[in-house]
């Protein structure tokens, strides 16, 4: 069993640029998501209130936080949690 520095459970925006900057800071990550990656977010047509960026669809912004987070290194998992144990 791979055991990682960070598990975070939950793949929507906070979850997954927690991902991101903890892999960025060199841990092991993993996140698991019960349903679809990108959270609520998805379900937006249009985000324009985003640093750095103009205009861009909820789906592709999560689209593309899921893309870095891979990139990065991050184990990712279509997984419900059900419990959690401090070991």
């Amino acid at each position: 069993m791979q055991q990682f520095d960070i598990v975070i459970v939950g793949a929507g925006t906070a979850g997954l640029t927690a991902a991101i900057y903890a892999l960025r800071a060199g841990k092991t990550v993993l996140v698991t998501e019960s349903e679809s990656f990108g959270g609520q977010i998805t379900s937006s047509p249009r985000v324009e209130n985003y640093p750095g960026i103009a205009q861009i669809s909820g789906s592709e912004f999560a689209d593309n936080l899921v893309s870095q987070a891979m990139e990065l290194g991050a184990d990712v998992e279509l997984e419900r949690v059900i419990k959690i144990v401090d070991g």
